[in-house]
């Protein structure tokens, strides 16, 4: 099947890829049609390492899709998380003759986000956040109102010029072409949060593999975004060292055995384990111990940076967890006690995609439809159009950041 009714996604992870193809349907809503998971190779903590192994895994990936569904798809939007990302906030003003019109909106947009960037980095999204007028009043879209001032404010997210060439030059020697690149809690956002629950502060944290990255929003939008270089893996190392055993094995000891918060355990139990081509055994609550000191130091960090930005006053929707770190039991126990704020797992957001249940209820998916619904930039002539849902503001909203 051709590619022009499809939209695809590729979510690159520390340990694995997943693929999804979705059905544009006439309403131009999303329906799942193909999902593939594949290990990942050549990935180290959210980064690419070797350009050659993570496109042999891509081609096989595009094979399989081939094989199974008979799909040609070469285009993808594909996440990225960048350990040396920066977010500040642009601002700018300028006069207005009587009312306020398209290209006054443009060019105080283009004001605010022109601030320079090192020449390592580079944009990769600019957010815009609401309008003031007359420095008093905030409004969404200011188009034909009167004013004597208008202002702008915009998130602006820099990222390493070398994370997104290797990103493009991957899928490009995998003979696939790049739609859009999205920071990976942006994409997790897309899918598991409502508008209203940004709107009321919230923090997502998604804990993967290779890193932890979080995103804060309130009522303007996108408030901060970070990477905190510890994830799952980091956790398996503590583990793996504090028994004196290899990683597969400590891997299975968390996976199955892993508790994040110590006084939920009701009783001990020993648990047997490999420890150099020797049986050893372990105690339930030594093993959920270092599990759960390992996940505050986690959290610790993500604690430091939300206080450093000002941010702890602002999250009154709480947490929002996701990632594959997230599914260890009694994590949101763990969550809830240290920062005594709400706290839920994400949840794939039914009402805006559909199509394959075990898609759908899969939380490693997360990312890939969040990819998807991600629309593409709009191109400077696509900003004509002034009416309707799709109006002046909605154009200029999509190009500068897509369907955010």
């Amino acid at each position: 099947m051709a590619s022009n009714n499809y939209k695809a996604s590729f979510d690159i992870g520390t340990d694995k890829i997943a693929l999804l193809v979705a059905d544009i349907e006439d309403d131009d809503s999303l329906s799942i049609v193909a999902n593939i998971i594949f290990p990942s190779e050549g990935v180290k903590k959210g980064s690419i390492q070797s350009i050659d192994a993570l496109s042999r895994v891509l081609v096989k990936i595009i094979d399989q899709l081939n094989n199974s569904y008979g799909f040609i798809v070469d285009n993808f939007n594909v996440n990225l998380s960048d350990t040396h990302l920066t977010c500040t906030d642009g601002k700018a003003k300028i006069p207005i003759n009587e009312v306020v019109t398209k290209n006054d909106v443009e060019l105080v947009i283009d004001n605010a986000k022109a601030a320079p960037t090192p020449t390592n980095k580079e944009k990769l999204h600019v957010i815009p956040k609401k309008f003031t007028i007359n420095q008093i009043n905030e409004v969404d879209d200011p188009i034909d109102m009167e004013a004597e001032v208008l202002e702008s404010k915009v998130h602006i997210v820099t990222v390493s010029s070398a994370s997104v060439r290797n990103i493009e030059n991957c899928l490009k020697q995998s003979n696939l072409e790049v739609g859009d690149i999205v920071l990976n809690p942006i994409a997790k956002s897309n899918a598991l949060l409502s508008q209203d629950t940004k709107d009321n502060g919230v923090c997502l944290i998604d804990i993967g593999a290779g890193v932890t990255s979080y995103s804060v929003y309130h009522e303007e939008g996108i408030v901060r975004s970070g990477v905190i270089p510890m994830g799952g893996d980091e956790i398996t190392d503590i583990i793996a060292y504090a028994f004196d055993t290899n990683f597969e094995e400590a891997k299975r000891l968390k996976e199955n055995y892993g508790v994040a918060k110590l006084s939920t355990l009701k009783e001990d139990k020993l648990i047997s384990f490999t420890q150099e081509k020797e049986e050893r055994q372990l105690s339930y609550f030594e093993l959920s111990e270092v599990i759960e000191a390992a996940y505050r130091d986690i959290l610790l960090l993500l604690k430091n940076e939300l206080k450093y930005h000002n941010l702890d006053g602002i999250i009154k929707s709480g947490f929002v967890l996701c990632g594959g770190g997230s599914e260890i039991k009694s994590f949101e126990d763990l969550v809830r006690d240290f920062f005594t704020r709400r706290v839920k797992m994400g949840e794939i957001q039914r009402n805006i995609v559909s199509g394959l249940e075990t898609v759908l209820s899969d939380y490693r998916y997360a990312g890939a439809i969040g990819l998807l619904l991600h629309d593409e930039d709009l191109n400077q002539s696509d900003l004509i159009v002034s009416n309707g849902n799709n109006g002046v503001m909605g154009n200029i909203r999509k190009k500068l950041i897509g369907n955010f």
